[in-house]
């Protein structure tokens, strides 16, 4: 029994750290795929998805390997590290390391806002969805159930004339709005972020792979219904190249960005196969993202370039299906929420300020500041493509790019192993980043 089970957790590509990284990784960015291909054009962006994970994979790769030798050279290498700044502080200098902090903390922010546009979203389309079946019922007419929309005016149309009818003069339609709706989230989320210990939030956002694995079914069924819709004569749209392409450069970034958390997340796993297991979970995350990104594109029934930056978006509201993913992401995103806000706080107040981050004054400040921050966004730019993009870009140029090189090229200056061809192949990454970064103001 002992030797099965060991064969099972070694091989089973769904166990212990491989299932944990390959959940972290599985985010906001699987609803935007489909649009990022779209931007790229679909073998290029095939192509630049495989090529995104696969340098990811090999600067995360840096940042274990420096994190065991910070380990190695330390007096008490039980001591754990809890976070990819201690290397760089470690390695280049304090106050390198105080710049990382800088730059997690907007990295975190910026979750946030991504997550409170979605949330706005989601409980947006979840009301319209719940007043068109109400509505339904009681007019006894039947509800047409569609699967995608033509875009946004379409939906916007849809609504009017299908789900709730009333709502044009209504007190619903006054109040249920984009702008009115991130205020709801406000009532309903900030009293959770006051909350001193986030336990109970870590065990309830652990069963968001459930939301994970639901969408995953979605598509498939959505698929089987649809059937092949890719036809380059009758869709002017498609294209194998796009100029657009920085967009699904920037948003597969963020897809594939752990960089930052991978240290902690497996710290108690074997130092043997740390590497190897990040490596399942990475091909798992790019498997999961192709699978969803290429089979919406292909199966799409109408015009390509009406895919959405969210492609729930694409969901008719009276949509079962579609309610019941909304419904479960929403549920996970209001549960990790806090959990942001706590890591938020974290960061700020106890490794930069060195103050209690305990104290009830840096809690409300922290929740008040974030929570802000993304209701302003989800009212006066809800545009998630463009926020997971340009975040994902900023992000990946440093802490996927950028720092890894720098953390690695000073220990092989140290240990006197630096050779042209070294420097100059990871001087070339970091410029990667850097242009990946300024291509999304380009387009």
């Amino acid at each position: 029994m002992f030797l099965f089970w060991h064969l099972f957790y070694d091989f089973f590509p769904f166990s212990g750290c491989r299932f944990s990284l390959w959940n972290a990784m599985m985010g906001t960015t699987m609803l935007a795929i489909p649009w990022a291909i779209q931007q790229a054009g679909f073998t290029l962006g095939i192509f630049l998805t495989l090529f995104i994970a696969g340098l990811s994979y090999y600067t995360i790769t840096l940042v274990l390997s420096m994190a065991d030798e910070m380990r190695f050279r330390q007096v008490d290498g039980s001591v754990p590290i809890q976070d990819f700044s201690e290397v760089c502080a470690y390695f280049v200098g304090r106050r390198f390391g105080q710049i990382t902090v800088c730059i997690s903390l907007f990295t975190m922010i910026t979750a946030g806002i991504a997550y409170w546009i979605l949330m706005s979203d989601f409980l947006f389309e979840m009301g319209h969805s719940i007043a068109g079946f109400l509505n339904t019922t009681s007019n006894g007419t039947k509800s047409h159930h569609l699967y995608m929309t033509h875009g946004p005016m379409y939906v916007k149309h849809f609504r009017a004339t299908e789900d709730t009818p009333s709502a044009t003069g209504g007190i619903f339609s006054q109040i249920w709005t984009q702008s009115f709706i991130p205020l709801f989230l406000v009532v309903a989320i900030f009293p959770l972020t006051l909350i001193r210990t986030p336990v109970i939030f870590t065990k309830i956002s652990s069963l968001g792979v459930i939301s994970v694995f639901y969408l995953i079914a979605l598509v498939g069924v959505k698929a089987g219904i649809l059937g092949l819709n890719f036809d380059f004569c009758a869709d002017p749209t498609l294209r194998d190249f796009r100029s657009g392409f920085p967009a699904l450069t920037g948003t597969m970034v963020m897809a594939f960005f752990l960089h930052n958390t991978v240290v902690a997340m497996t710290t108690a796993s074997n130092p043997n196969t740390r590497s190897r297991d990040t490596g399942i979970a990475y091909i798992l995350a790019c498997i999961t993202y192709l699978y969803i990104g290429i089979t919406v594109y292909v199966t799409f029934p109408e015009n390509k370039g009406t895919i959405q930056d969210n492609f729930l978006k694409n969901f008719a509201s009276s949509d079962v299906l579609g309610l019941v993913a909304r419904a479960l992401l929403l549920l996970q995103m209001i549960s990790i929420f806090p959990l942001l806000v706590y890591v938020t706080r974290i960061q700020l107040v106890r490794q930069l300020l060195r103050r209690d981050p305990q104290n009830f004054k840096w809690i409300l400040i922290t929740s008040v500041t974030l929570i802000s921050a993304g209701t302003l966004m989800a009212i006066f730019f809800p545009k998630i493509g463009t926020v997971l993009r340009v975040t994902g870009s900023l992000a990946g140029l440093a802490f996927s790019f950028t720092l890894p090189c720098i953390v690695y090229l000073t220990y092989l200056r140290q240990e006197g192993k630096t050779t042209h061809a070294i420097v100059w192949t990871h001087l070339l990454i970091i410029l990667l980043g850097l242009i990946n970064f300024i291509s999304q103001f380009l387009i």
